[in-house]
């Protein structure tokens, strides 16, 4: 479990396919001893830095077009499995998957015949109310624009910052001024 920076975004056209056809390459890069292991570490220096990049730079265009829609918040608590899970629909295609330096990048191919939206409408109550954020965070991107925008890709940006968050600590956190406050 951890803190981290959660980004999700829907990028069409063009854009959503050049988009794939790097994730695509760079995921494809991954050396891996265990299928089960993941670190960043199972890609090549070049595809983590260039990775990366492309997180930093979807986050500062996320008001450009054609990215048609973005949301990023703070989680934490959630565990690591919980984006490529929600990502992956029973009967669906495997969403790309790679572990930078900074970030994690996961990548679903739209349209997929409302595979992923059936997938997530089917989710129910989630053991943790940031994994129901997830998933109702997921939902709305996939049908964001859903009838103009195709194809797209749906992205999904995780940026791990810390340890999980205590309740303690959040209580005592109340009681405080932050320094960026002062």
């Amino acid at each position: 479990m951890a803190s981290q920076r959660i980004t999700v975004a829907k990028v069409g056209g063009v854009a959503a396919q050049i988009i794939v056809e790097r994730l695509r390459e760079w995921s494809s890069a991954r050396q891996i001893s265990s299928s089960d292991e993941w670190s960043p570490e199972q890609w090549p220096q070049h595809v983590r830095e260039r990775a990366d990049d492309f997180a930093d730079q979807l986050r500062a265009h996320a008001f450009s077009l054609p990215v048609v829609h973005f949301i990023e918040w703070v989680d934490m608590w959630s565990v690591g499995d919980l984006f490529a899970r929600w990502l992956t629909p029973p009967d669906g295609p495997i969403p790309f998957v790679l572990y930078a330096n900074r970030y994690q990048v996961f990548a679903y191919i739209l349209p997929d015949g409302g595979r992923l939206a059936q997938h997530l409408a089917a989710a129910g109550p989630q053991q943790s109310a940031e994994a129901n954020w997830f998933v109702s965070r997921l939902r709305e991107v996939v049908e964001a624009w859903q009838e103009l925008v195709a194809p797209a890709v749906v992205v999904v940006v995780r940026n791990v910052l810390g340890s999980t968050v205590l309740d303690e600590e959040i209580t005592a956190s109340l009681r405080r001024t932050p320094e960026w406050l002062s």
